[in-house]
């Protein structure tokens, strides 16, 4: 015969005895709310927080983009009249310029890589050289030709432009070292200015 003692601490009695504890205590749990939000913002917030900024990122990078679009158009003011041709303009002098036309927090003429190229005609620039080499990466050198009086030209300027979504390489610009390069190309014709140019 077993005693009471024994009985009282039987396997099954202990089982039904700790899934009763465990349902009151998931019942207890379940029926708490206090906490489900601060769940629900820590899957949804921090996705959500990384969209938004690429979002102001992309943003930035196309205002950028505009403002050196703009500064390379006034800087190929000097060369379309002929002040650059003037003064043995190189470069380094075409940067300078550039720079002077941006925000100064903006100008770092390391960051830019200027080519121009001078043609006779139009038709001409269908076989324009491409600033990339056959992996992709950007060429070691570059031209820098603006041309005499009545020459076509083509200013190309490439700025490296600091992005953290350009890791993930959605774009052709993006280089995947936290860099997208921004292009900006201006196409006019020399006036038809007086002096020579060498």
């Amino acid at each position: 015969m077993t005693s009471p003692r024994a009985s009282a601490f039987s396997l099954p009695r202990m089982a039904g005895r700790l899934v009763r504890t465990a349902a009151r205590i998931g019942a207890r749990y379940s029926d708490d709310r206090r906490g489900v939000t601060a769940i629900e913002f820590a899957i949804v917030g921090i996705p959500f927080l990384m969209i938004v900024l690429g979002i102001v990122e992309m943003g930035l990078a196309f205002f950028v983009n505009r403002l050196v679009d703009n500064a390379v158009l006034e800087s190929a003011r000097i060369v379309r009249t002929g002040q650059a041709q003037k003064s043995s303009f190189s470069a380094d002098d075409f940067k300078d310029e550039i720079c002077t036309n941006l925000p100064s927090f903006l100008c770092n003429k390391d960051k830019f890589i200027v080519d121009v190229t001078t043609y006779t005609n139009f038709s001409g620039l269908n076989s324009m050289d491409s600033l990339f080499d056959e992996n992709g990466d950007l060429k070691d050198s570059f031209n820098f030709n603006i041309g005499c009086s009545n020459s076509i030209v083509v200013a190309r300027v490439v700025y490296r432009w600091p992005m953290f979504t350009a890791l993930l390489q959605f774009d052709s610009g993006d280089t995947g070292s936290a860099e997208r390069l921004l292009y900006s190309t201006a196409v006019f014709r020399n006036e038809p200015f007086p002096w020579s140019c060498s």
